[in-house]
């Protein structure tokens, strides 16, 4: 169940609000960061699907400089291995006719996607890879595994995650440059991969960094991992090795930490200088694309 935050700023309104029944839409006079924080608990913003996974809208969004992120026109995702025909049927009349799958190799041959396979004329992007988890499976079965020395591991790994799925990202760039929309994006649980993609590109887009955090953060609320975990176990070994770890130390894993996201900025604010200096120079997202971009996918609010 997704939790419902009515901001402090918008309580504020409400002793007022017999009183000015002419003025102005209240919402419309919020900052940009108290209207998208009741943003992220609109309706739209997670698919009804049947077997979808953390399905999102990133649509609804007002930036810094008074526009807002189209409905029905970039998504982010986990696995869509799960989709079902009618969750397909929903999919195809939305429209999507591109999707990115940030997902290694060995991930996509375990879950493939049925919703590209349903429909040969939608852009199916993949990048050749695989995937090192070595680092993070020495925590986990290392003598000092605990539920700190995983979030500490997961905080490392983000330091580095935009950089180590650039190519990733900088094809989505393109696509959105060209207007390839309706787009969906994924990875496996939705949050990792998909969830820097999506910090990267609301970033761009000119959302304030609060709400590129918080949107990272809904992942907790829209998915019970733990479950997901245990329903794989069967049929998945790596699923099935995680199911057997104590749930304390799995748990940093498959949290969407604000901590870890804000690792992510950091890093590359520390290194570039800012995270549109790392779009432009490392995804090769030009002004004109950025231009593109914000025409493709905002309009006025």
């Amino acid at each position: 169940m997704r939790l419902i935050i009515l901001p402090l700023a918008a309580l504020a309104l409400l002793p007022a609000c017999d009183n000015h029944a002419g003025q102005p839409n209240a919402e419309a006079e919020l900052s940009p960061v108290a209207a998208n924080d009741m943003a992220l608990t609109d309706k739209r913003r997670v698919l009804d699907l049947e077997g979808g996974v953390n399905f999102r809208d990133l649509g609804g969004y007002r930036t810094t400089d008074g526009r807002i992120t189209k409905w029905e026109t970039v998504y982010r995702s986990g696995s869509p291995a799960g989709l079902t025909d009618a969750d397909n049927a929903e999919l195809a009349r939305r429209g999507i006719r591109t999707f990115c799958d940030f997902r290694s190799n060995e991930e996509r041959e375990e879950e493939p996607n049925p919703y590209v396979v349903k429909n040969s004329d939608v852009e199916y992007w993949t990048r050749d890879y695989a995937m090192d988890s070595g680092g993070l499976g020495k925590v986990l079965a290392g003598p000092n595994a605990s539920a700190d020395n995983s979030r500490k591991a997961m905080i490392s790994i983000y330091r580095t995650i935009a950089q180590d799925n650039s190519e990733s990202y900088a094809q989505m760039f393109r696509y959105l440059a060209e207007g390839r929309t309706p787009l969906a994006f994924n990875c496996s649980a939705g949050k990792d991969r998909a969830g820097t993609g999506a910090a990267l590109l609301l970033s761009l887009l000119g959302v304030p960094r609060e709400t590129v955090v918080a949107d990272y953060a809904l992942s907790d609320d829209v998915v019970d991992y733990r479950a997901k975990i245990q329903e794989a176990a069967d049929s998945n070994p790596s699923y099935a090795a995680l199911a057997q770890l104590p749930w304390e130390t799995v748990k940093p894993l498959v949290a969407s930490d604000p901590a870890y996201i804000e690792s992510a900025l950091d890093a590359l604010e520390n290194e570039y200088g800012s995270v549109d200096t790392f779009i432009e120079r490392k995804l090769g997202v030009t002004e004109d694309m950025k231009r593109a971009i914000i025409k493709n996918l905002t309009e006025e609010s």
